[in-house]
């Protein structure tokens, strides 16, 4: 309960721009973050992030190929404080579009096969999706149904 609870104060406090930089979590890798990523980056930004490990890791490698000051073996660091601060979790009430299969689409979602086929083959030539609203781009896919099911859909 009482991490249910501090979870839950520290979104409230996140949402309402409450935190600041010296709040980010301690640990390693933190400094090296507020050295090199702060200059383009607000320092508190960082506590709305939340991508996965794989996601991390690319995410530093093309800030440090775009000139963050920091060695490969720093940006390595701040991917790692990053994935163990701000890691994105799956919620499992919703189907995860940039994973699921067109069948499981198709299931979860009551689309047709082809609304379901063309999900899947538009994630497959643009990337992941990263709102519902990305999903309205996909010709032939019915936007009302996407609308219906927004509640159940993930990413």
């Amino acid at each position: 309960m009482a991490v249910r609870y501090f979870y839950g104060a520290f979104a409230v406090l996140l949402a309402g721009g409450i935190l600041s930089a010296a709040e980010l979590p301690d640990g390693r890798g933190k400094e090296i973050l507020l050295r090199a990523c702060v200059g383009c980056h607000k320092a508190d930004a960082f506590l709305a992030y939340r991508h996965t490990q794989d996601e991390y890791s690319a995410i530093v490698v093309r800030m440090g190929q775009r000139g963050a000051p920091a060695t490969t073996e720093e940006l390595e660091t701040i991917a790692a404080y990053l994935t163990k601060n701000f890691l994105k979790v799956d919620d499992p009430g919703k189907l995860n579009v940039n994973k699921a299969t067109a069948k499981e689409i198709e299931t979860a979602l009551t689309l047709t096969r082809q609304e379901a086929e063309s999900i899947v083959a538009y994630r497959d030539r643009h990337g992941p999706f990263r709102a519902v609203g990305d999903l309205y781009l996909i010709y032939g896919l019915d936007g009302t149904k996407i609308e219906a099911q927004k509640d159940k859909i993930g990413f």
